[in-house]
């Protein structure tokens, strides 16, 4: 049920148009003029709840939005809960999925009957494992759209951004890579007080980076977690290349 209808309205500054406010119009502006630049707030028919919705008034004109149109509108939530055949008239077999991951050198762990009786084929998330034996899992809707193991992905990236890269560039790149590892996977032990880096908090490393590469130190170790910690930009800066421990104590 479309409760109301907003109209943007426009200033310029700086030569661009700019939305100032928006005014309230009647359901007969949306239905003569179909603006796509409308905001419309309904609630969802198919759910009844009180929660109310936002969307851009150009989906009740469009033919790929078969859930909402002027008469009755679905929110997001129900639209995912009903399956894609319903919605697409299309049912993927499952010989297809199984087929398209067999020749890309991948096996397909998920059987055939648990594929058949869910309700969601597109996005249920299928086992599979990799060429390089890593168990992953994925959607036939992200398979189907190139999407393949993010661990043999990101292991590429590594090794292409790598690849033109020679001494000390080289060194800190594979540190700082090893660090933001790090940091996301030991976020609490690191930054136990939760301040944001930036302007005022660093990240440092405690034997610094520039000593790890003159005494030839594995970059794994120079950005591991027991070798980072969070301090004020103003010491970490005054710190500059050196380092706050020894050598024999990062080993």
């Amino acid at each position: 049920m479309i409760l109301s209808i907003w109209k943007p309205k426009y200033k310029k500054v700086k030569r661009l148009n700019t939305i100032e406010y928006y005014e309230m119009v009647g359901f007969d502006f949306l239905n003569e003029k179909k603006n796509k630049d409308l905001i419309v707030i309904y609630k969802c028919d198919r759910c009844c709840s009180d929660e109310t919705h936002t969307t851009r008034s150009h989906v009740f004109f469009n033919e790929n939005y078969k859930l909402n149109d002027i008469k009755n509108q679905t929110c997001r939530s129900c639209r995912s809960s009903i399956s894609e055949y319903e919605i697409k008239k299309s049912f993927i077999p499952f010989s297809v999925v199984s087929d398209s991951i067999k020749n890309s050198n991948y096996e397909l762990i998920t059987t055939e009957k648990t594929y058949n009786v869910s309700k969601n084929k597109s996005q249920l998330k299928l086992n599979i494992i990799c060429t390089n034996g890593h168990n992953i899992t994925a959607t036939w809707n992200n398979w189907s759209k190139g999407k393949r193991c993010r661990i043999c992905y990101d292991k590429d990236r590594l090794d292409n951004a790598v690849k033109n890269k020679n001494g000390w560039r080289r060194y800190k790149f594979l540190v700082w890579n090893y660090t933001e590892k790090s940091y996301k996977e030991y976020y609490n032990e690191i930054n136990p007080l939760k301040h944001k880096r930036g302007k005022f908090f660093h990240l440092d490393h405690i034997y610094s980076i520039y000593d790890g590469f003159l005494n030839n130190i594995s970059p794994k170790i120079i950005g591991g977690f027991k070798n980072l910690r969070i301090i004020l930009s103003e010491e970490n800066l005054t710190k500059g290349k050196k380092s706050h421990i020894k050598l024999n104590q990062i080993i």
